[in-house]
């Protein structure tokens, strides 16, 4: 089934650019502005994480805690069964 669509403005140079791009991924213009959103949703979501750590990583009693509970979680036995 088709998605419903729109249409963007986007310049010239734009719309070159993904269409070079689409044709070295040998797929469509649509799927490659999809990839490169999927891409910029995750280089957001890595920084953000980051940006987390280094929050928690500046309070070193938090970041003794968050090590030992990862520590805990990393090390858990899940061969045994209860």
């Amino acid at each position: 089934m088709t998605q419903p669509s729109t249409t963007i403005r986007v310049s010239l140079d734009q719309r070159e650019r993904l269409r070079k791009l689409a044709e070295q991924r040998e797929t469509s213009m649509a799927d490659t502005l999809d990839a490169a959103l999927e891409a910029l949703r995750r280089d957001q979501f890595y920084r953000s994480m980051a940006d987390a750590e280094g929050r928690l990583r500046s309070d070193p009693e938090r970041w003794s805690a968050y090590l030992e509970e990862r520590e805990t979680w990393f090390n858990t036995d899940l061969s045994t069964s209860p």
